[in-house]
């Protein structure tokens, strides 16, 4: 990624137009080529017809220096809307992978010689360090509601580099070298959505950050950092962090965390979550929304996705990413010690046939990849402003009830069962049924009696440590 924006003559975003005509590069490469952020690239794209328009119209002494009358944000929304209302004109499907297709083009490579140039170096800046002290984060956006027969264009707007879609969130994930994964970091656009009435975000089974566009930014990033190091410090660990130059990521000096930036121009191949991890978490938590959808099919029932649903799909889907996958993605990327001799990297992805019969069933026009990627284009964080007065986190706060109507969700309803016995009670009903039937998932008895012997654990603890108390 690109740490910071800078403005481009029209020539400048005519030679990447035809720079990227010649050679098979994406929105992420071209980004690190030219040393632009991806959101520019993208609007380049976008707009190259107009780009082009303009560039015929003036001499060539004027060139050079020619700016487009219209920003470049407000030329895309037109650009693409209009191409978007053409197609629905004629009562054409318009899928999510069509319009990022339109918007960002097609993944790509960049410097091999560069690229293998760090990857010589990896061994020895990780000498020191074992594999579960070996970290890598970074950001992804999220789309967490959109089914495959669902446009980019909710409530007619038009989403160009996630900074207009109400849908969104961005997720930080972070694992090491054996697949352990921290706790992910979701950041949504309200503080408290009407999904979170009645719960209490300090047991949500991630870290809940917001501000108005759902993006990170260096307060969030620095605070998750700081609480990163403490966790460490207090286990008495030393790790190492790679991470991207993005705008929000700080350059601190911690006691227990030693953070290693990518050079600029290679995350894309060298950063182990961009090799396939958050590919996987992708296709993992896209499996569990269509099962809701598909399953709500099939009773008759519309109950919306909501804030809530895809947080705790965040959580399900990183803790059952294979560590082997993640493994696996580290080595690609050149993370290996001296002394590992591992070779076969090929089949990095765990396959989820689930997923496509899935798809199928909602909108068999769309392919499996193009559902998952629909939204690797989005921005996650703002390229001109590091660090928005607007911006803040769940714990600098009061928590207050947010007004967003788009979360997904109505008021909730007041649970019925008001305690961890009642709890018990319900799962022991829920036992007693899947016994009675034919199921087609073999795990769903054991997961039952897994869960019933949690609540029991939670009930029977304090007691026994109460007597406990009593005895000494």
């Amino acid at each position: 990624m690109a740490s910071k924006r800078k403005r481009l003559t029209l020539k400048e975003k005519i030679d990447i137009l035809e720079f990227r005509t010649s050679n098979t590069m994406g929105v992420r490469a071209l980004a690190d080529k030219f040393s632009v952020s991806k959101t520019q690239i993208a609007d380049i794209i976008a707009n190259k017809d107009a780009l082009y328009k303009t560039w015929a119209e003036n001499g060539e002494e004027k060139r050079k220096w020619t700016k487009l009358q219209k920003t470049e944000t407000s030329i895309i929304n037109n650009e693409v809307l209009n191409w978007f209302s053409k197609l629905r004109e004629k009562n054409l499907p318009v899928s999510g992978p069509m319009l990022q297709e339109k918007i960002c083009g097609e993944a790509a490579s960049v410097d091999e010689e560069a690229v293998d140039n760090w990857k010589a170096k990896i061994p020895e800046i990780i000498a020191n360090y074992a594999e579960c002290d070996i970290f890598n984060a970074d950001e992804t956006g999220l789309f967490y509601r959109v089914l495959p027969d669902k446009t980019m264009a909710f409530k007619n707007e038009i989403c160009t580099g996630g900074k207009i879609s109400k849908e969104r969130l961005t997720v930080l994930l972070c694992t090491n070298m054996l697949g352990e994964f921290e706790r992910p970091l979701v950041i949504g656009k309200a503080k408290r959505p009407r999904a979170f009435k009645k719960l209490d975000i300090n047991n949500f089974p991630v870290n809940w950050f917001w501000n108005k566009k759902a993006w990170m930014t260096t307060e969030i990033m620095t605070e998750w950092l700081m609480k990163f190091d403490n966790r460490m410090g207090q286990n008495k660990r030393k790790v190492l962090l790679f991470l991207d130059n993005a705008a929000p990521h700080p350059h601190l000096k911690m006691k227990n965390i030693e953070l290693v930036f990518f050079p600029p121009n290679m995350t894309s191949h060298c950063q182990p979550l961009d090799q396939g991890v958050i590919h996987q978490f992708k296709k993992l938590y896209r499996t569990q929304l269509l099962r809701k959808a598909v399953a709500d099919l099939d009773a008759n029932s519309s109950q919306p996705i909501n804030i809530m649903d895809a947080i705790y799909w965040v959580s399900s889907s990183t803790k059952n990413i294979q560590p082997e996958t993640v493994k696996k993605c580290f080595l690609r990327s050149g993370f290996r010690h001296r002394d590992n001799n591992v070779t076969d990297v090929d089949d990095l992805l765990t396959p989820i046939e689930e997923l496509g019969n899935l798809i199928k069933v909602i909108d068999n026009t769309i392919t499996e990849n193009d559902y998952i990627t629909l939204d690797d284009c989005v921005e996650t964080y703002d390229a001109d402003i590091e660090n928005s007065s607007d911006t803040t986190s769940m714990s600098t706060q009061n928590e207050e009830e947010s007004d967003e109507e788009n979360d997904g969700s109505e008021d909730q309803e007041i649970p019925k069962i008001r305690s961890l016995r009642e709890a018990l009670l319900a799962v022991k009903d829920i036992r007693t049924y899947i016994s009675s039937i034919e199921v087609q998932n073999s795990s769903l008895f054991s997961n039952t009696i897994q869960l019933e012997n949690a609540l029991t654990y939670e009930i029977t603890t304090p007691a026994i440590s109460k007597q406990t108390k009593v005895t000494d």
